[in-house]
C-alpha cells in the first residue's frame, strides 16, 4: 500500500497547505470585495475550520460525500442557499491541495504504471484554460469556471495518489448505495406537498421537474431531476453488480433496489427506462452465452420492470396530455428529446436543438478556435450569483448549457469535449481489466463490475442532462470511480511489480 516514501514531518506538509489555502482564502476575497459578493465571502471565510480537517484527509472526503449527495442540494432546494456550493468546493481544494502537496515533497515509486486519467484530464484543463485565456475571459468569470470545474478533481485526486484506505472506499460506496435508498422519502415529499404549490401558483415549466430529491434546484423552478435520474440507475447497477457476485445479501439488494425503483417512478426520468437494462446487459452480458436461460429470464423480469416504470409515469404524469393512449403518450415523450426543432421556450432550446445551434453559430473557416477549443471557462454558465450568465449566453441570448455536451462544446470546443469523453472511455477498459484480476479482494472485484458498467453508460448521460459535467453530485460520482479504479490500479502493480 505504501507507494509513496514517507517524509519525516507531516507538520511541515500540513502547515505548508494552511499557509497556502490562508493565502488563496485572501487572494479570492478580496477579488469577492471589489465585486461586492459579500455572501460569498462569508461562505469562503468559513472554509477557514476547514483547514484542520487536512490532518484527517480521509473525514474531509467523507464529509464532502455527505454534504454533496444529501445536503447542498436539500439547502439549495428549500433555503435557496445555492452560496454553500463554495463550501462544498473548499473541501475539494482542500484534497487536491493535499494530494499536490504530498507529491510536492514526496517522489512517486511506480510511476510508468499510472492509469493514465491524470495525463487525459491535464490535457482537458490545458484546452481549457487555453480557449479560456485566448477569448480574453474576464477575471470572475475564470473564478466562477475553475468553481464549477477544479474543486471536484480533489476527490480524484486524492483516492488516486493519496492512498486512502480500503475501508473509506467500501464505506463510500455503501454510502452512495445508501443515498440512492433514501431519496423516495425527499421525491415523495416533494410530490405531494411542493408540486401542489407549484401547480396552483402556476409557475412556468413542468411541475414535476420539482422532485429531485436531494439534489437540489430552484423549487418552483426545477432542477436537477434528470442528474437524479442518471444516479440512482448507476446506483440500482452497482447493486445488481455486487448482488450476482454474492458481495450483497438479497435482503439488502432487494431493499435498496426496490427502494430507489420506488424513488424513480416519481421522478419522471425516461432516461432510466434505457439505463437500467443498459446495466443489467453490461454486468450479465457474458451469461448470454455460458448462462443463456437465467439471461434472457432476468432480461424478461427487467423489460417487466421498466414497462412498470413507464406505466407509472403514464399514470402519475402523462395522462392527462390530450388524453393519449399510453402509446401514443410514451412515444411523444421520447420523440420530442430528439427533435431537431422542439425548444420548451424562447431561451431554453431542446437536447438536440441546443446541438444545432451550437453548428449553426459555428465556422472552422470563420472561427477555428472557437468550434475546436471552445469559448472558455463559464461561457455557457445560464445562472451565476457572480457573473449572472456566461459571455457566449449574453452573446446568443439562450440557454447553452441544456445538456452536458452542449456546455462541453460551448466552453472547451470539438477537442476538449473529445478528450473529456475519453477519460470516462479509458475508465472503462481500466475497470473492465480490474475487475477480473484476482488480487483484488472479492468484494472490490464486484464494485469494480459496477463501476465498468457506470463508465460505459456515463458518456452517453451528457446527451441528455449537464450529469458529469456539472451537476455536482454526478460529478462527485464520476470523480469517486475514476480515482477507485485508479487506486486500484495502482494498488494492483505495487502488489504484482513492487
Amino acid at each position: 500500500m505504501n507507494f509513496l516514501i514517507k517524509i519525516p514531518s507531516l507538520k511541515l506538509k500540513n502547515t505548508t497547505i494552511i499557509l497556502l489555502i490562508a493565502i488563496c482564502l485572501a487572494f479570492f476575497v478580496g477579488i469577492l470585495v471589489g465585486s461586492g459578493s459579500y455572501i460569498l465571502i462569508v461562505a469562503l471565510m468559513s472554509l477557514i475550520p476547514a483547514c484542520i480537517v487536512l490532518k484527517r484527509p480521509d473525514i474531509s472526503l467523507a464529509l464532502l460525500a455527505a454534504f454533496t449527495l444529501l445536503i447542498a442540494g436539500t439547502i439549495k432546494y428549500f433555503l435557496g442557499l445555492g452560496q454553500f456550493q463554495w463550501i462544498l468546493s473548499g473541501l475539494g481544494v482542500l484534497l487536491l491541495a493535499y494530494a499536490a502537496l504530498q507529491h510536492t515533497f514526496t517522489p512517486f515509486i511506480a510511476t510508468s504504471e499510472d492509469p493514465g486519467f491524470l495525463a487525459l484530464i491535464g490535457l482537458w484543463w490545458a484546452i481549457l484554460l487555453f480557449g479560456s485565456a485566448a477569448n480574453n475571459l474576464p477575471m470572475l468569470d475564470w473564478l466562477v469556471g475553475v468553481r464549477i470545474y477544479l474543486p471536484v478533481f480533489g476527490v480524484f485526486a486524492y483516492i488516486a495518489y493519496c492512498y486512502p484506505s480500503e475501508r473509506l472506499l467500501k464505506g463510500i460506496l455503501f454510502f452512495m448505495l445508501t443515498v440512492g435508498s433514501v431519496q423516495w422519502v425527499f421525491c415523495i415529499y416533494q410530490k405531494l406537498l411542493i408540486v401542489p404549490l407549484r401547480l396552483a401558483g402556476h409557475y412556468p415549466g413542468s411541475a414535476w421537474d420539482s422532485i429531485v430529491g436531494t439534489f437540489g434546484g430552484d423549487k418552483f423552478g426545477g432542477g436537477e431531476s434528470g442528474s437524479l435520474g442518471v444516479y440512482l440507475s448507476l446506483m440500482a447497477t452497482l447493486a445488481i453488480a455486487l448482488h450476482k457476485q454474492e458481495q450483497l445479501k438479497t435482503f439488502w439488494f432487494f431493499l435498496i433496489f426496490v427502494s430507489s425503483f420506488a424513488a424513480m417512478a416519481m421522478v419522471e426520468s425516461k432516461i432510466i427506462a434505457l439505463m437500467i437494462p443498459a446495466g443489467f446487459f453490461l454486468v450479465y452480458r457474458e451469461y448470454a452465452f455460458k448462462k443463456p436461460i437465467a439471461f434472457i429470464s432476468g432480461s424478461i423480469a427487467v423489460a417487466i420492470l421498466m414497462a412498470c416504470l413507464l406505466i407509472a409515469y403514464y399514470y402519475l404524469y402523462w395522462q392527462t396530455d390530450d388524453n393519449k393512449g399510453l402509446l401514443d403518450a410514451l412515444y411523444d415523450r421520447f420523440a420530442y428529446s430528439f427533435d431537431p426543432k422542439f425548444q420548451p421556450s424562447t431561451t431554453n432550446l431542446g437536447r438536440v436543438k441546443s446541438l444545432v445551434f451550437w453548428w449553426d453559430r459555428h465556422a472552422l473557416l470563420d472561427n477555428p478556435l472557437t468550434i475546436l477549443f471552445g469559448h472558455g471557462l463559464a461561457s455557457a454558465v445560464s445562472s451565476s450569483s457572480i457573473i449572472g450568465t456566461g459571455v457566449a449566453v449574453r452573446a446568443q441570448a439562450v440557454m447553452l448549457d441544456v445538456t452536458g455536451i452542449s456546455k462541453l462544446l460551448w466552453e472547451t470546443g470539438v477537442v476538449g469535449s473529445l478528450v473529456f469523453i475519453s477519460i470516462f472511455v479509458l475508465g472503462f477498459f481500466r475497470a473492465r481489466k480490474l475487475k477480473s484480476n484476482s488480487a483484488l479482494p472479492p468484494w472490490h472485484r464486484a464494485a469494480m463490475t459496477g463501476v465498468e458498467a457506470a463508465f460505459a453508460l456515463m458518456p452517453f448521460t451528457i446527451f441528455y442532462e449537464v450529469t458529469i459535467v456539472s451537476s455536482p453530485p454526478m460529478q462527485f460520482a464520476a470523480m469517486f470511480f475514476l480515482g477507485y479504479v485508479a487506486y486500484w490500479w495502482r494498488e494492483n502493480h505495487h502488489t504484482t511489480y513492487g
